[in-house]
């Protein structure tokens, strides 16, 4: 059998591909699968935080002028922070008002 020719009588008989074409072939869904699992397990803690946080007990315990000031509040005090070079002050400010956005979105049924 020389170069370019098929085994058996057919040339039409299929041929098992090699097992490092299928290996590469997988590479690719295999790191899907795994940014998948990474980003669905950072979304998932982030939930679980907004949902066990005291200020999503509080936010949902203010009515809702109390809430829009406490956006408007945390939203001033975020900036102020992020002026001073307070980034991680500013990040958790932000996730706190992103908690009472999402409560304030979720009363009026906007998500």
């Amino acid at each position: 059998m020389g170069p370019g020719e098929y085994p058996g009588e057919y040339s039409g008989e299929l041929v098992a591909a090699p097992t490092w074409l299928v290996v590469v072939a997988m590479i690719p869904i295999l790191l899907t699968i795994l940014a998948l699992i990474v980003f669905a397990w950072k979304e998932w803690g982030e939930r679980r935080r907004a949902r066990s946080s005291p200020v999503h007990a509080a936010a949902w315990a203010m009515e809702h002028d109390e809430l829009d000031r406490a956006i408007r509040a945390l939203a001033a005090r975020e900036r102020e922070l992020l002026l001073a070079g307070e980034l991680e002050a500013a990040n958790r400010t932000a996730a706190d008002k992103d908690i009472c956005v999402l409560v304030n979105e979720r009363r009026h049924g906007v998500a």
